[in-house]
Order: structure tokens, then sequence, then C-alpha cells
């Protein structure tokens, strides 16, 4: 019997010649890369900022709460002149 080919397969070449990777010197010393925030990304972020505090904020002040309770009862509201703040604030928000 006789073989005169592998028929379709190709011998290996350069099995023994290492890759070489050409890098430029200049880039690796000079620092060249850069990184550039846009102004919109920057108000994003910093909005982002605001409303993890708003988010974390307790939605009742308790001690703002316990003063107007404490008005309440003790009658600190129940004169003219408070009605008379509280009447022109109304008109105002209702455009009167």
């Amino acid at each position: 019997m006789e073989i005169n080919g592998l028929g379709g397969i190709r011998p290996i070449d350069n099995t023994n010649k290492p890759n070489k990777v050409n890098l430029k010197s200049d880039s690796l010393e000079s620092g060249s890369d850069k990184l550039e925030i846009s102004d919109e990304a920057k108000k994003l972020a910093e909005l982002s900022k605001y409303q993890q505090v708003v988010n974390n904020a307790p939605d009742v002040r308790e001690e703002k709460l316990a003063e107007v309770k404490a008005k309440l009862e003790s009658g600190a509201y129940n004169n003219e002149e408070v009605m008379n703040a509280v009447a022109e604030k109304l008109m105002k928000v209702l455009g009167l």
C-alpha cells in the first residue's frame, strides 16, 4: 500500500515563530488615554445624588408635627390675626 498525500489537510505553517506585538512606546509613556464627562452627565449625577437625599428623608418631620399639635391644643391659632393670614394665603393659592 502506498500513501501519496493527506488530501486537503495543510501542514501547520510557522509553528516556531513567536507572535510579535508592535506597541508604540510613545503612546504608553505619554498617557494618551483621556476621559471626558459631558455636562449633561455631570448634571444627571448631581440630580441622582439629590434624589437619593430626598428618598432617604423621612416623609413627616415629627418635631414640626408635635409643634403644630401643641399650638392647636393651646389655642394659639384661635385669634383673628392668624385667621386673616390663613385666609389671605388661601385666596392667593386659589387665585382670588
